[in-house]
């Protein structure tokens, strides 16, 4: 399995955080999609399903859109895998996306729904296409078309939501509503609009994820500082797996390729991880 990354235009800096080319060669792919945020997904090759969280086989399509995951799935691919993806900021759901990004929390649907015809003709560019900087070029184009503002205020309580996920460790919901001149119902909601989750529901998705990236390089006997964050060791082992798919002890065996990958300190952004 091979993963390459390039950055987009500088003007889709606050919807699109990263592309990247995913490749594998052998007749089957089976891995864990952990929680994470939403990704717009090309399949120029290949074709298999998504087993998703609430228990519903879904089909792959062409273009697939995944909304952000709290939950795990298992997805398997059959043939020679070639993807291009998008990763999604949370200014893309309104910004490019007319759709909030709870609507579509753990869920994979045909990207049609969404986009319309037009994302198929793109699909069918991108099979053209010869590389992973011409694919970009490619879907810069198309989206940059797309992009429309949201509100300011809105921009102001994503903007502070992230701030408090750079937190290290996260603080309690409340100090992220005293941050904002909105009641902690209003940020709720437009984090679930915008994060595809509550405050609360955030927190412990990224804490989780955060230890689990730092776990892929540790062998033997769990640092203490990586159980700080939580009540005590079984607490810890119960949200990762829970967010990642996997117990701690599996994660340092490094049994699936794409799950090692994303979370792996090369590739997963500590400081902002919903990026």
């Amino acid at each position: 399995m091979e993963l390459t990354f390039c950055a987009p235009a500088p003007a889709l800096a606050d919807h699109v955080s990263v592309y990247y080319l995913m490749t594998h060669s052998a007749p089957r792919f089976e891995d864990i999609e952990r929680a994470d945020v939403g990704y717009l997904r090309f399949f120029i090759s290949a074709d298999g399903y998504y087993d998703l969280p609430s228990r519903e086989r879904r089909d792959s399509t062409d273009v697939m859109l995944l909304g952000p995951w709290t939950s795990t799935c298992n997805w398997v691919m059959h043939g020679e895998l070639i993807s291009f993806g998008c990763v999604l900021l949370p200014e893309f759901w309104g910004g490019l996306a007319n759709c909030e990004a709870k609507a579509l929390a753990n869920v994979a649907v045909d990207a049609r729904g969404v986009f319309g015809d037009s994302i198929q003709e793109l699909h069918a560019s991108l099979c053209k296409a010869g590389d992973l900087h011409e694919m970009g070029r490619l879907v810069d184009a198309w989206l940059i078309r797309r992009i429309k503002p949201i509100p300011e205020e809105h921009r102001q309580v994503v903007r502070a939501i992230g701030d408090w996920l750079r937190c290290r460790p996260i603080p309690s919901p409340e100090r992220l509503y005293a941050r904002t001149d909105k009641s902690p119902r209003q940020v709720m909601r437009l984090a679930n609009r915008y994060y595809g989750a509550p405050p609360a529901m955030l927190l412990r998705k990224f804490r989780a994820l955060r230890t689990a990236s730092r776990l892929i390089g540790v062998r033997g006997r769990i640092p203490p500082e990586l159980i700080d964050e939580y009540s005590d060791q079984a607490h810890m082992t119960r949200e990762v797996k829970a967010f990642a798919g996997r117990t701690p002890r599996q994660l340092q065996l490094n049994t699936d390729p794409v799950l090692h990958a994303t979370l792996h300190p090369d590739n997963f952004r500590e400081e902002a991880p919903w990026m």
